[in-house]
């Protein structure tokens, strides 16, 4: 009789893959266990990683976790009302069977997108792993829960506020900062595109950039490349994403120029004339 896998070893088996990326014939060859064993025990074990661990550590921001996220770009990168760097990050995968291009992305390879959320400190705040390789930024945000969430204003962001000693500007919104592959919304900003740019929109794309450096940072963690070695350890699909346009509108357009206006203006510092 053939005695069953404790615990331990099932949690020593999928610690074994996520911290080295080995195949599963490899680790399955470890610890003389069944191939198709190794692939039911990750999954079951990472799902069961997640649903324990999830909301301890990285729990659904509340209002107030947003504003002290906000005070924390205020203070450590002079960026107002941020509530967040935001990015995409690809991980290669072998493509699922029968998947055509839907994971085939710029670079040539196959892979998912995760798409995070940093803080002023390089935490990771939100993630959202599983968009098609072929979609941009902007795509991945566009199809993620994360991303309905924004749209519909469910986050739980902190109300309109006025910025100090800009009382000029009125009532400003809390938003994200992203780069160009992302498109310019009501509660994200992005740069100004083009080369041929007025200085204040150039000291607006530097700041900005500077704001960002803390999801820059965080995502050069390396991630695991993830191997689907068959068709039942394939990723599961979700469907078709939605093309939609990036248009901004002019409620967004109008927004980018009034953080730009500030950070030229009363939100000035002294060495930023320097780098640009």
């Amino acid at each position: 009789m053939r005695l069953s896998i404790g615990p331990a070893e099932r949690l020593a088996i999928c610690l074994r893959y996520l911290a080295t990326g080995d195949s599963y014939r490899t680790i399955a060859f470890s610890y003389r266990v069944g191939h198709a064993t190794v692939a039911v025990i990750v999954k079951e074990v990472a799902g069961a990683i997640w649903t324990a661990l999830v909301e301890e550590t990285m729990p659904v921001p509340q209002t107030e976790d947003w504003r002290a996220i906000a005070a924390g770009f205020q203070e450590r990168w002079n960026f107002p009302n941020c509530v967040g760097a935001i990015d995409g990050k690809h991980v290669v995968i072998q493509a699922p069977a029968n998947s055509g291009s839907l994971y085939f992305n710029y670079k040539c390879t196959h892979s998912l997108v995760l798409l995070a959320v940093v803080d002023a400190q390089y935490l990771f705040r939100v993630v959202d792993v599983g968009g098609f390789g072929r979609s941009s930024d902007g795509g991945s945000l566009r199809n993620s829960a994360f991303g309905e969430s924004l749209r519909d204003g469910s986050l739980q962001l902190p109300p309109d506020t006025v910025i100090p000693g800009a009382e000029r500007l009125g009532l400003l919104p809390h938003v994200f900062v992203g780069d160009e592959a992302f498109p310019l919304l009501d509660n994200l900003l992005c740069p100004f595109p083009g080369r041929q740019l007025t200085r204040e929109r150039r000291l607006f794309n530097y700041r900005l950039s500077r704001a960002r450096k803390t999801i820059g940072r965080s995502s050069r963690t390396p991630v695991v490349p993830v191997v689907a070695e068959s068709s039942d350890e394939a990723p599961t699909l979700r469907d078709a994403p939605m093309m939609g346009s990036n248009n901004a509108t002019h409620q967004s357009s109008q927004l980018r120029e009034t953080f730009c206006s500030y950070l030229n203006e009363e939100g000035v510092v002294s060495w930023q004339h320097k780098v640009v």
